[in-house]
């Protein structure tokens, strides 16, 4: 039996933690091919280096995408990992604050209390 184009009602919580999410994934695989390119165009100092940070900032990208896909559908966990990961930028907002840079201390600071207040909501409306 087909669903067709059945697709469950999301609520605006799970809506606003999955575009987060993919803003985030989309911002990540930016920066992961950025670094790839520069490397083939002859900078980045020290090639295992850029090609490892490239990588890893690659396979959270994709984490990030897969979380941003999980909200928007049934599933009960995406909810701790996002949490956890947006806890564990707090330090990055700190040291970019330090560093007078404003424009991502806001944007990080705002992504996080965004992400972490409709995953603490849509855990306790429900429709998980």
């Amino acid at each position: 039996m087909s669903t067709g184009g059945f697709r469950p009602r999301v609520s605006s919580a799970r809506r606003v933690a999955a575009i987060i999410c993919a803003i985030e994934a989309l911002a990540m695989a930016g920066f992961g091919i950025y670094g790839l390119v520069e490397l083939a165009r002859g900078g980045g100092t020290g090639t295992a280096r850029v090609i490892t940070e490239s990588v890893l900032i690659l396979a959270f990208a994709a984490g990030m995408a897969l979380l941003a896909r999980l909200w928007l559908g049934r599933s009960g966990w995406p909810g701790t990992p996002t949490v956890v990961w947006h806890a564990l930028l707090i330090p990055v907002v700190v040291s970019m604050a330090q560093a007078g840079q404003w424009l991502v201390t806001l944007s990080l600071s705002v992504a996080i209390v965004l992400s972490i207040g409709a995953a603490t909501v849509a855990r306790g409306s429900g429709s998980d």
